[in-house]
């Protein structure tokens, strides 16, 4: 009986630990996506909940804890996505690509500014941010396949890297802030660059 109580309590401190591991990490996101790129330690605790002591227990240290939050993200943001069957006309596909990227890439703009701060510095969200490209990229490759299966391989890599490139989160920061675009006039622009690459 003993080792049954051992056990619950057991069970109940990491369930706790859990928890309080989970509100750390959805605080930092939520303190993220207010525009607050750089959140210190007692800001993300007075969010959690916690103290920025228990920060520091669940964490190593501020790097630890966002590698975590962007490894949340891309799992976030690969739930967005739908497959596009790429044996629809490729007006279709191209059409439905393009709106689909829209929503990750506004969904992913707080985040990716931060991490854009700290990845330089930082191997563990350099390879976030990598799986996020890599995934990214794959989806070009699947939903334009009929296209890309027609080419020289070479000739294929090129155009992927073309599609991967102007449908990138760079060059939709670019035309959102830098080009001052509304989410609509960049869509508009991300679609012609697109029929360009693929020469519709």
């Amino acid at each position: 009986m003993a080792e049954a109580d051992q056990g619950e309590r057991m069970d109940g401190r990491t369930a706790r630990a859990i928890r309080t591991r989970e509100a750390i990490v959805d605080a930092c996101i939520a303190l993220v996506d207010e525009g607050d790129l750089r959140p210190t330690a007692p800001r993300i605790a007075e969010r959690a909940g916690v103290s920025v002591r228990s920060v520091f227990q669940h964490f190593d240290d501020l790097e630890t804890l966002f590698a975590m939050v962007a490894g949340r993200v891309v799992g976030r943001l690969a739930q967005l996505y739908v497959t596009i069957d790429p044996s629809l006309p490729v007006e279709e596909r191209i059409e439905q690509f393009v709106a689909q990227r829209r929503t990750v890439l506004e969904a992913v703009t707080p985040i990716r500014r931060a991490a854009a701060l700290y990845a330089p510095f930082s191997p563990a969200i350099t390879d976030r941010l990598q799986a996020g490209h890599d995934f990214l990229r794959a989806e070009i490759n699947a939903v334009f396949a009929p296209e890309l299966g027609s080419l020289p391989p070479l000739d294929g890599e090129v155009l992927v890297d073309v599609l991967s490139t102007v449908t990138s989160w760079p060059s939709w920061e670019n035309l959102r802030t830098f080009n001052r675009r509304s989410a609509d006039e960049a869509t508009r622009v991300l679609t012609r660059m697109v029929h360009m690459a693929l020469d519709t």
